[in-house]
């Protein structure tokens, strides 16, 4: 009889997917709701979810994963809504309107390949 072997194995998983996936989703969702008053609510999310997967970097212990740690960190502080530090890019001149949204863009790029690429070792029970 011929020894069944897993398909997937278990020795490492990818808890950065949905925390990725949902930040992408709530970063692209402040490209429509900009001036409204959901827009907080989106940015906070934006900032925790974030947070988050700068854990599962540091968990993770590859080099490449603090160069997305530091990225992530960059999105925190941004998107972060207590402490607004974006006035200056998202009024005056539609050139800096522009930018904005091309930031906005590179941002869900940049949580979505995080959180697809990260993998955290698992624990053995």
């Amino acid at each position: 009889m011929a020894t069944a072997q897993k398909r997937y194995p278990d020795d490492v998983m990818r808890p950065g997917i949905l925390p990725g996936i949902l930040g992408a989703t709530a970063v692209l969702l402040g490209l429509w709701l900009f001036e409204s008053d959901w827009f907080y609510a989106v940015r906070l999310a934006a900032s925790i979810l974030a947070a988050i997967m700068i854990v599962f970097c540091i968990q993770g212990r590859r080099p490449t994963y603090y160069v997305y740690a530091v990225l992530l960190a960059v999105i925190v502080i941004i998107w972060n809504p207590v402490i607004d530090v974006t006035t200056g890019l998202t009024t005056g001149s539609p050139t800096l309107g522009s930018a904005w949204m091309f930031i906005e863009i590179v941002a869900a790029a940049v949580l979505l390949w995080a959180g697809i690429t990260i993998k955290v070792p698992t624990t053995k029970k």
